[in-house]
């Protein structure tokens, strides 16, 4: 959701709010010069969680004058883009990475040790494709690289991801994309492994995550212009949580391997 529409941008907050937070934006900004606006949606408890939450979540987006860089906030994740390029973008993320507590539906869960949120810090890569005759209409792939900063996990993961976006009428841009997700042992057996130092009094068998891709996923959505400064969007992300995280008790006794994170937003653009 960045766009010169701006309105990627309330996507990705919605996206963003998921618990895995930058994870993931569904929408994005790619030429948007500047956008604030709000967005709520429904992500799981936790990941792998079978149960559902309400959040609300902040976006913004600012452009440099005369420039491409930019810094943007998608909910939990900050970005900074310090290459001036129309096609590629470069620069440091930091992510809040929310944790786990007794604030979740499943009774078992919710008695297994407390996660505390932690600070990731990382990079960020993305190069675009712009339709010359209708920049609306463009292709990005992108990589980022996250390391839990808190020492909460001590945990790594990637993210690899391509979307498509295209111009279906004169206001209304639509949106399709996928990626998948990997994380070292560190960061999967923190938050999907069961053992004597976490089980608590949840009664869940213990089990050991190693490292791998953990989710694949599949974005849809569309945004809508409103006015010169007004833009509406709407997205939904499904993924399905795999390799070991996918067996983990978490997710395979107690939880739900299939995934949904959905929401709508209302962002104002400014030049």
């Amino acid at each position: 959701m960045k766009f010169s529409i701006g309105k990627t941008m309330i996507a990705g907050a919605l996206a963003a709010m998921s618990l895995e937070a930058s994870a993931q934006a569904f929408l994005e900004l790619d030429t948007t010069p500047n956008v604030f606006g709000l967005g709520i949606g429904t992500v799981p408890d936790y990941r792998g969680s079978e149960d559902n939450t309400g959040v609300i979540a902040p976006f913004l987006r600012y452009t440099f004058d005369r420039s491409q860089r930019y810094f943007q906030i998608n909910a939990t994740e900050a970005t900074l883009n310090l290459v001036d390029s129309p096609n590629f973008r470069f620069g440091p993320v930091l992510n809040y990475h929310p944790g786990r507590d007794d604030d979740v539906d499943n009774s078992q869960v919710a008695r297994l040790r407390k996660i505390d949120g932690t600070v990731e810090a990382g990079v960020f890569a993305e190069y675009a494709w712009f339709d010359r005759a209708n920049p609306r209409n463009r292709f990005i792939i992108g990589m980022t690289l996250l390391a839990d900063a808190g020492g909460e996990s001590e945990g790594f993961r990637a993210r690899l991801n391509a979307r498509y976006w295209r111009q279906v009428g004169a206001a209304v841009d639509l949106h399709i994309g996928g990626g998948v997700m990997y994380a070292d042992s560190n960061y999967t057996d923190h938050y999907f492994g069961v053992n004597a130092r976490n089980v608590g009094t949840s009664g869940l068998p213990f089990f050991n995550a190693g490292s791998g891709v953990n989710e694949y996923f599949l974005t849809l959505g569309g945004v809508v212009y409103l006015s010169k400064t007004w833009v509406g969007v709407a997205g939904v992300r499904l993924s399905q949580i795999a390799g070991d995280a996918k067996d983990s008790p978490l997710v395979s006794q107690v939880g739900d391997k299939s995934q949904v994170i959905g929401g709508i937003g209302l962002g104002y653009m400014w030049r």
